[in-house]
């Protein structure tokens, strides 16, 4: 007796060998029929799912990123899973669900992961991607959670001051040049710069302090 592989979940399922009623001119053995016997097929399927590492990091300058999932064995009914980000300001996620059926259990499906810009200079910052627990009608299937994903958004900004080229000399007859500055990412608190001359009796600089919030 040989035992036959399928890809359910099913556990292990007991089957008889059918011995039939005997054909024989013998009349003692014409129609005797030998005991059945019971076999036992273990199973080698169990409900679970495959998940592939993800392909890299995303990036605040909308880079992406992407993960597989398949499951490990055949449902009995549609097996679906919902997907979203715990940090919407550092990635996105698509699709926001994926189902398996019976003929597409085992086909790895794609999950794409979006960077999600920001102004601050914050680092690289680690995500999560949430997989929700299945839901289904197959028992094995229904509330078993996939493991979650972890994702590092890098960041591109840096701390530092944009200053431009100043728009020319001063004069002594009272003639005055400008230029400008600016932070180059967003403060978690205000920043303010102070501003005076290293010699106050050849020029005199306006305003005394600049805050950027």
């Amino acid at each position: 007796v040989t035992g036959i592989n399928d890809n359910l979940a099913d556990g292990n399922q007991s089957y008889l060998i059918i011995l039939a009623a005997a054909s024989s001119g013998d009349s003692g053995y014409n129609g005797l029929d030998p005991t059945d016997i019971t076999v036992i097929n273990t199973d080698n399927d169990s409900a679970g799912f495959t998940i592939s590492p993800i392909s890299g990091n995303t990036t605040e300058d909308l880079g992406s990123a992407t993960f597989t999932l398949a499951l490990n064995s055949q449902p009995s009914d549609n097996v679906v899973i919902g997907i979203s980000s715990a940090d919407t300001s550092e990635g996105t996620v698509s699709p926001s669900s994926i189902t398996f059926t019976a003929i597409n259990w085992n086909a790895m499906q794609t999950i794409t992961v979006a960077g999600v810009s920001d102004d601050l200079a914050d680092g690289s910052q680690s995500y999560v991607i949430v997989m929700a627990a299945a839901s289904s009608s197959d028992s094995n299937y229904n509330g078993l959670n996939p493991t979650d994903v972890t994702v590092i958004n890098t960041d591109n900004n840096s701390a530092d001051f944009d200053i431009s080229s100043i728009s020319g000399n001063t004069t002594e007859l009272g003639g005055s040049a400008t230029f400008t500055v600016r932070l180059n990412s967003q403060p978690t608190a205000d920043v303010v710069i102070a501003l005076s001359s290293s010699d106050s009796s050849e020029g005199a600089v306006s305003p005394a302090s600049l805050t950027f919030t």
